[in-house]
């Protein structure tokens, strides 16, 4: 009995997580239109052309990498064409999503009622299911297992997506309140949304990383790193916390907790480059010391790329 249960478990491991990826997907895109129809009218379903399409790339997506994944073939058409659809399905519904959060932030927000179902608060959720749906749509991609170095490199570059997406639903919390959005000066409620919905579409840098990577199979180059890191810290984190301080001091209106995570993901990643940069200073003078001395240069210097050199 046991060992059915196991077989059938192998048989199936691939299949849940792209099923689940699916729903979330469905239930994320209808209760968004729902949004859309019910406050600008009936014309507003033509976005379901667009979420079809996003939906027939993610079902290639998922078939693609199952079979490459059930049968590597490495540096083949099959695990290419697999890899690029995944970062073009991601790209295309965060796009849409981003487009559908700016309509409905920037038009009838304000409108909705606290007492409705389909008001603020399931708005919120239903928003942050696209980091539920980023997260289902990664696992599909690869097959790392837990605890091995490919995994800890896959995590690293994306293990704060979630986070950062329900960061930007939440920054857009003001947006809520007529009465705030009066006193807000010009332009501002348009960056709020701006930045918020660039959040959405980000994780396509990582995912794009991971592509050129192979899923950890490769070596990460330096400058993509480096890409990365800075998205994180200032593109990500800095304007979201430069905004809720303007609200906070400028305009005296309550702000998250989400600040705190603003501040300290900054101060870490700030952190980490001096760290790297300190190590990368004292390998090489160490190498200056022992070229000068021996006429040799060590071989176990550390170095940015070591970090990141998963096999």
């Amino acid at each position: 009995m046991a060992n059915c249960f196991i077989k059938c478990c192998r048989t199936v491991k691939f299949i849940p997580v792209r099923t689940f990826c699916i729903l979330v997907l469905l239930l994320h895109t209808g209760f968004v239109d729902y949004y859309l129809v019910e406050n600008k009218g009936i014309n507003w379903l033509l976005f379901l052309i667009a979420d079809v399409i996003t939906l027939c790339l993610f079902i290639a997506s998922f078939v693609v990498s199952y079979q490459q994944i059930a049968s590597p073939r490495p540096d083949s058409e099959m695990e290419r064409t697999g890899s690029w659809l995944g970062v073009g399905s991601w790209f295309l519904y965060s796009a849409i999503v981003a487009t559908k959060a700016g309509i409905i932030f920037m038009d009838f927000a304000d409108d909705l009622d606290e007492n409705d179902f389909f008001g603020p608060n399931t708005l919120k959720t239903t928003l942050a299911l696209a980091g539920v749906v980023f997260l289902l749509h990664l696992s599909s991609l690869h097959d790392a297992k837990p605890g091995s170095e490919r995994r800890s490199y896959i995590e690293e570059l994306t293990g704060t997506v979630i986070f950062d997406i329900m960061d930007c639903v939440d920054s857009m919390e003001p947006l809520f309140i007529k009465e705030d959005r009066k006193d807000f000066p010009p332009g501002l409620e348009e960056a709020i949304v701006t930045i918020a919905c660039l959040n959405f579409v980000i994780p396509t840098i990582p995912l794009l990383t991971l592509t050129h990577t192979k899923f950890g199979h490769a070596k990460l180059p330096r400058r993509l790193v480096m890409v990365h890191k800075i998205l994180l810290a200032f593109i990500v984190n800095l304007p979201l916390l430069v905004m809720r301080m303007i609200l906070w001091h400028g305009l005296n209106h309550g702000v998250s907790i989400f600040s705190l995570k603003n501040a300290i993901v900054i101060a870490m990643i700030s952190y980490d480059f001096y760290e790297h940069h300190e190590a990368n200073e004292g390998g090489t003078s160490g190498q200056s010391k022992d070229s000068q001395e021996d006429g040799e240069v060590p071989t176990n210097a550390y170095t940015l790329e070591d970090r990141f050199d998963y096999k």
